[in-house]
């Protein structure tokens, strides 16, 4: 069965609703975020032992988003078109592996609370796990930049202010809403990635949904 590419972008986006509610139950705590590993001390374990099957079995769904958006992308520029689709792929594979840690991780932090070994199981996942973030948000940022290019020279029709919302960006937008509305951003911030590929592609579905109604 062949896909178009509005139903790989509607994938993009389901993917983007089961992982973001999985994190949310990995990650939400009332007070707000806190540490990006010491948050993991407060998470409910029975809240998150259920949100890590989420975000498990949602995360790959991501890459249908990701090559609806290489098949538009293609008439452009077919090199910067599989760039942008290998950029998104390497960034849900890391981030598959993090994700996928934090609910194991909460169990072993919590459990080691007050212990002598709590300090070494902090640096070990913060040095073999937590440092995933920084390559996913580089490659978010490597995302960005070609959908950027992509979207100023596109031949879809494409309006060129949507390369304003980039990933990067509406990420950037979203964390910062900590700053400026803190109770919205303390929802927002713990599944920040997922709310902005929500928005990034659910933009580029509705462009095209005006194409065809054109």
């Amino acid at each position: 069965m062949n896909l178009t590419n509005k139903q790989l972008l509607l994938i993009g986006i389901l993917a983007s609703v089961i992982v973001g509610v999985g994190e949310y139950m990995l990650h939400y705590l009332p007070t707000g975020p806190g540490g990006e590993v010491t948050m993991l001390n407060k998470v409910p374990l029975p809240r998150a032992s259920k949100g890590h099957f989420l975000v498990v079995f949602g995360a790959p769904l991501y890459f249908a988003g990701y090559y609806g958006l290489k098949n538009i992308f293609k008439p452009t520029s077919p090199l910067l078109a599989k760039l942008l689709f290998i950029a998104g792929v390497l960034s849900f594979s890391i981030g598959g592996v993090w994700v996928s840690s934090r609910y194991f991780a909460a169990v072993v932090l919590q459990r080691s609370i007050g212990t002598p070994d709590y300090d070494y199981y902090l640096q070990s996942y913060e040095e073999h796990y937590q440092i995933l973030v920084w390559a996913l948000r580089v490659l978010v940022a490597a995302v960005s930049v070609l959908y950027v290019i992509l979207i100023i020279k596109n031949k879809q029709g494409f309006p060129k202010w949507l390369a304003l919302f980039n990933p990067i960006i509406i990420l950037a937008i979203i964390i910062s809403s900590l700053i400026w509305f803190a109770p919205l951003g303390n929802h927002l911030a713990p599944i920040a990635m997922n709310v902005t590929h929500f928005i990034f592609f659910g933009l580029i579905l509705t462009q095209i949904n005006k194409s065809i109604a054109r």
